[in-house]
């Protein structure tokens, strides 16, 4: 729940602050960071996270580096400044690499996804767009060998994101619909409405919009303020 995790943010933060406890600020800050970018205020998001970054140890390459790399190239994918997501990312996967963070598989899953969504992102602005889509694929082929069931509508998302990028609408819009129903499957909401949304704005009919305004219409009741934006953030690759 977005909207309650967006209420209590600010009060744990607040007591994690007060008490000097400087892991869970750093937490709160990085790996909650989504709440500024759901109030629609990504300088607020950047300067938690670099506020946080400040109290941290800059040696070695922990848990918490991790949610900064995906917190600030979340912020950069939110704000289109999709280059630089791409490059904040490629300039720490290898010490990600070399931590073995990636043997979590939460984590793995999480951090590939990321690295497609600026793929496609700036496959989409015209950035080495044939690369970008390789690095997009392979990142999809990995998540899908995950088997696990809630991984796999991330694949799906992203395939649909090449394929509409390659010109192949009935693809993208056959994945994009089975990305939804594995969402909802899985219980990952704002996923769902954010697939749902990108599937509105490609199928461009009454259907479409009507799937557009309910997308919306969730966002909206959990105090995100800005559901194009969230959408452009969470599925890149469509504009």
């Amino acid at each position: 729940d977005t909207a309650e995790v967006s209420r209590r943010v600010p009060v744990l933060l607040a007591a994690a602050l007060e008490q000097g406890n400087l892991f869970a600020a750093m937490d709160l800050r990085t790996r909650l960071n989504l709440i500024w970018l759901a109030a629609d205020d990504p300088n607020g998001a950047r300067a938690a996270v670099i506020e946080a970054l400040k109290a941290w140890p800059h040696e070695g390459f922990h848990l918490q580096h991790y949610t900064s790399m995906l917190a600030l190239a979340q912020i950069e994918l939110y704000t289109g400044d999709v280059e630089v997501a791409w490059k904040h990312i490629q300039g720490q996967w290898k010490a990600l690499e070399q931590s073995m963070l990636l043997r979590i598989q939460v984590l793995r899953i999480e951090a590939m996804h990321l690295q497609a969504r600026a793929a496609l992102a700036t496959a989409a602005s015209g950035n080495d767009n044939k690369r970008r889509l390789r690095v997009a694929d392979n990142m999809a082929q990995r998540i899908a060998r995950e088997k696990i069931a809630w991984a796999l509508p991330f694949a799906s998302l992203v395939r649909a994101g090449i394929a509409h990028q390659e010109g192949e609408s009935s693809k993208a819009v056959n994945l994009l619909s089975e990305a939804v129903e594995n969402f909802e499957r899985a219980d990952i909401d704002l996923y769902a409405a954010a697939t749902r949304r990108r599937l509105g704005e490609i199928l461009g009919s009454e259907r479409g919009r009507q799937l557009i305004a309910e997308a919306d219409s969730w966002m909206r009741k959990q105090e995100i303020k800005n559901p194009a934006a969230m959408t452009g953030m969470l599925a890149p690759g469509f504009d």
